[in-house]
């Protein structure tokens, strides 16, 4: 049975974390000089590269949880203080250093590697995100409709996050860096929430297993 909820809340959380309203300001900075059609590529290669990393740490999430012993209670825990990290940061209208340093964005080989590091890698797939996307994934209470709930949602974002970042220009000259700081902020108290529930829920999983 689909659940239109759970669907809805694994696409706001990713949709929050990836930002890619906030990024938008960057992206235009790094490929000020760039054609339009260079401009494209960069953006089709950051979201390759962001789709890639994210669908497969989603998918070997469990994996690594096995091979060192970690507990999904224990990495939610883990990762609801990192969203709210994130959040904070999004908030006070920084870009996280979780996501982004000022030497990574400095940091730019050539004109396509932009599209690798820094915007696909960590801008868009970086920790929040790839947490987010795991935990959601490997739920206790997931089954397998609920796992390709989320596989949909996070392709979903993926594709949405595409859209946004090709007319990035045009949205860029209608919200300025203040109106992409707005935004931010309004998705940094929505990924606020979502970490504190997943701090909760980490909790509660841990307390139930003593």
């Amino acid at each position: 049975m689909f659940n239109i909820i759970f669907f809805v809340t694994v696409f706001v959380a990713v949709f929050s974390v990836l930002n890619p309203i906030g990024a938008i300001p960057i992206l235009i900075a790094l490929t000020e000089n760039y054609t339009p059609e260079e401009r494209k590529h960069v953006i089709k290669k950051s979201i390759t590269v962001a789709g890639g990393i994210i669908i497969a740490f989603m998918f070997v999430g469990t994996y690594i949880f096995r091979g060192l012993g970690i507990n999904i209670s224990d990495f939610e825990v883990a990762g609801g203080i990192l969203l709210f990290k994130v959040a904070f940061d999004m908030i006070q209208g920084r870009t996280s250093n979780t996501k982004l340093t000022t030497a990574e964005q400095e940091d730019t080989l050539s004109r396509e590697a932009v599209g690798v590091v820094p915007l696909g890698m960590p801008l868009l797939a970086g920790p929040g995100t790839i947490t987010t996307s795991i935990i959601y994934f490997n739920l206790k209470s997931n089954g397998i409709d609920d796992q390709i709930l989320v596989f949909i949602a996070v392709v979903l974002t993926i594709i949405t996050a595409y859209i946004i970042l090709m007319f990035s220009t045009a949205l860029f000259k209608r919200l300025g860096k203040t109106g992409s700081l707005v935004i931010s902020r309004i998705m940094g108290l929505l990924l606020a929430s979502i970490g504190i529930e997943f701090i909760a829920s980490g909790i509660f999983g841990l307390y139930l297993q003593f």
